[in-house]
């Protein structure tokens, strides 16, 4: 974990050019840079970059200039198994996005993966870091390894819904991020059934939503589609994670964005 401050305007600049911003941008959200500023390998439809769930404990933080905690918790896609190195897994590259998008900001991002979990074992250190940490942000990847081993989707469905609202009894933003897309898949109908049930309690709990399979999936049907997986065929690689930070930053700063604008 490292505490990064971010710099104002997206480009150096003194803070006393923060006085000089129209009165809207200095008491709301910071103004964001462009969301779209992606490698082109990473772009999406516009129905698969919405998050479709609101992030109010960030949208407040953002417009008090508050310091804002983001808890990155699940199994190897977070901790970043298939990357070249842990700087290279999506939540160290989530916070260089949001540092680029979100000048003025003041975030901590934290990297809480670990790889082979599933979601019951997830929840237990997740309600242990809530404790401890207090994020007011939680990104939770989850699915892939509860389809693999087992667990039912009833059962999977159930962990996620106490989990979500544990998360929200404390007052955080919590944000769920579905399985990875990979071609191998061995039951797929199963695994889909983890992806709906996913769809189902974020839905019921409006939550956001990062819809990764169905991003990743359009990545593998274009026609001359980038590798975003490492050489396992499973886990995504530099790229993949790159582009996974990048779509997901783009998501959250539109939903902030949109929410304050819509208080004025």
């Amino acid at each position: 974990m490292r505490r990064v401050t971010l710099a104002l305007c997206g480009v150096p600049a003194l803070y006393g050019a923060l006085a000089a911003l129209p009165a809207r941008a200095q008491d709301g959200v910071p103004p964001a840079s462009n969301t779209d500023n992606v490698p082109a390998a990473c772009t999406v439809p516009d129905a698969l970059r919405e998050l479709n769930g609101a992030l109010p404990r960030l949208a407040s933080l953002l417009r008090g200039r508050q310091t804002v905690r983001i808890l990155a918790i699940g199994s190897s896609s977070t901790a970043g198994v298939g990357a070249s190195n842990p700087a290279r897994a999506y939540p160290p590259r989530l916070e260089a996005a949001l540092e680029r998008l979100l000048p003025g900001a003041d975030l901590q991002v934290r990297n809480e993966g670990v790889g082979g979990e599933v979601a019951s074992t997830t929840l237990a250190r997740l309600e242990q870091l809530l404790a401890e940490w207090s994020p007011d942000v939680v990104l939770w990847q989850i699915g892939t390894n509860d389809a693999l081993r087992g667990v039912t989707p009833q059962a999977f469905a159930g962990i996620l819904r106490e989990g979500a609202d544990e998360v929200r009894a404390r007052g955080s933003d919590l944000l769920l991020i579905n399985p990875q897309f990979y071609p191998r898949i061995p039951d797929q109908s199963l695994y889909l059934s983890f992806i709906a049930a996913i769809e189902q309690v974020a839905e019921e709990r409006h939550l956001p939503l990062m819809r990764r399979y169905d991003i990743m999936r359009f990545w593998d049907s274009l026609p001359r589609p980038a590798i975003m997986l490492s050489e396992d065929g499973f886990h995504m690689n530099d790229l993949g994670y790159q582009c996974m930070a990048e779509v997901l930053a783009g998501g959250m700063v539109r939903q902030v964005s949109r929410r304050d604008s819509a208080r004025r």
